[in-house]
């Protein structure tokens, strides 16, 4: 049994809701997974608190560890909320699972007094919270918050860092673009470049845009190309190595990417320069 709930309407907040209040206002809008074999107490946990002051519209309530990974997949929640000890598929398992599909999934793990060690391996799986039986409403809301806060710091600290970018866009480009010259024969994915300036890989790729007119990928195959063209010119190196040395594999796909920039396959570019020097 899968019970999905929609919350109802947010009750009054006082002063201890200050924090909820306002991630609510930031127009999140998420999804809490609640897992256990009793039903009784997954629909007890789902009524300890008016979820929606916490910015979490729906709420998923699992009849077990299988229901729950069906869920997980379908939905992916920001927060799973399950018992450690379930038949077939733990509380733990799921952390795992999380772990595994790479999820931005939290996780709370519900755990008795005996299970405390087995709890504690869950972290292992990056389970953020742990509550002890019973759970009690006061322990819950302590620990909801510890986690919105987290969440809510990290997303301040992206808010203000593309604040600091977006005043000054060219210069971040022109770092980019040093980067991949002085890096052409590594690596250059999106991800990668994000990494390098810390920001998300579609975000650096829109600026890039904004800023160049030109996209991303293809301002790092031009940077190769010439590269590749000047090998040629300069050294006697064969093709091959040429080509591994601005950082490809792919002998047809180096040649094609040659061929669309200069008009020509490598092998001719080289005897043409060969054939032009020796005319003069």
């Amino acid at each position: 049994m899968i019970v999905l709930r929609d919350c109802g309407s947010a009750g009054v907040f006082g002063e201890a809701y200050w924090f909820p209040l306002l991630f609510y206002r930031r127009g999140r809008k998420m999804k809490l997974l609640i897992a256990d074999d009793e039903l009784y107490m997954a629909e007890y946990i789902q009524k300890l608190v008016d979820w929606r002051d916490y910015g979490f519209d729906q709420v998923f309530v699992a009849n077990g560890g299988s229901m729950a990974r069906d869920i997980l997949q379908d939905f992916v929640p920001e927060l799973l909320i399950t018992d450690i000890k379930m038949p077939r598929i733990s509380g733990l398992d799921l952390s795992a699972f999380i772990d595994e599909k790479k999820y931005p999934t939290k996780v709370i793990i519900i755990s008795g007094y005996s299970d405390f060690g087995y709890a504690r391996q869950a972290l292992h799986y990056g389970v953020s919270e742990y509550l002890v039986k019973p759970v009690l409403k006061g322990d819950l809301v302590e620990t909801l918050e510890r986690i919105l806060q987290k969440n809510f710091v990290l997303e301040e600290k992206k808010e203000k860092d593309k604040i600091c970018l977006a005043g000054d866009k060219s210069a971040l480009i022109s770092y980019v673009k040093n980067y991949i010259y002085e890096n052409f024969d590594q690596n250059l994915s999106l991800d990668v470049l994000g990494e390098v300036v810390h920001l998300h890989p579609a975000y650096l790729s829109k600026i890039f845009k904004e800023v160049t007119n030109m996209n991303l990928s293809a301002y790092i195959t031009d940077i190769r190309m010439q590269k590749a063209a000047e090998l040629l010119e300069q050294t006697e190196l064969k093709v091959h190595e040429v080509m591994e040395l601005i950082g490809y594999r792919k002998s047809q796909y180096f040649s094609r990417l040659f061929k669309e920039r200069f008009g020509v396959t490598p092998v001719e570019y080289r005897r043409t320069v060969k054939k032009d020097l020796s005319n003069v």
